[in-house]
């Protein structure tokens, strides 16, 4: 069954070079796992609430196995101190597809 992650970074400008090494390891890496990134969005403005994120990434990928396959490789595990660098916030979490309408009454 297919798999939704949802991405929510900040970029650290300050270190230009980790970022070009994290997106250098996991392109490959989501590549071998059949993912792909679908939808990129900028938070510009929050509404309600503190800003989670500067950016969210949708990526799907074929299903779990291949989300577990991806961040529990050994290329990931190494990566991740340019990780750590090249990001101030980041968070990535699998939705769930409910494909049913919610019926809001007041």
């Amino acid at each position: 069954m297919p798999v939704t992650v949802v991405a929510m970074v900040t970029f650290n400008d300050d270190e230009p070079l980790a970022l070009a090494e994290y997106f250098r390891v996991t392109g490959p890496l989501l590549e071998r796992a059949g993912a792909k990134i679908t939808k990129t969005f900028d938070i510009n403005e929050v509404v309600v609430g503190y800003r989670p994120a500067r950016k969210v990434f949708i990526v799907e990928y074929p299903d779990k196995a291949a989300v577990d396959m991806v961040f529990q490789s050994r290329e990931y595990k190494a990566v991740i101190p340019s990780r750590d660098l090249a990001f101030t916030e980041y968070s990535v979490t699998i939705a769930a597809d409910e494909n049913h309408l919610i019926e809001v009454t007041a």
